[in-house]
């Protein structure tokens, strides 16, 4: 699957690593690359686990944690 970062609009590939898809909170998707996440503070490693971050929503503020 595939669409344009949110920030960036560049293509979004949900397959790779770098690249996220937040679905899980409501009734739209956002697609993202890490490093544009990252770069507008949006993504936050989480302190419990090394392994998920928590990602805020730039549509409606809701937190997914990946």
């Amino acid at each position: 699957m595939e669409s344009e970062c949110y920030y960036c609009r560049g293509i979004v590939l949900t397959d790779e690593d770098d690249d996220i898809l937040l679905d899980d909170h409501a009734d739209h998707q956002v697609y993202m690359h890490k490093r544009c996440g990252e770069s507008h503070n949006v993504i936050q490693e989480r302190t419990e686990s090394t392994a998920t971050v928590e990602i805020t929503c730039p549509e409606c503020g809701a937190v997914e944690i990946h």
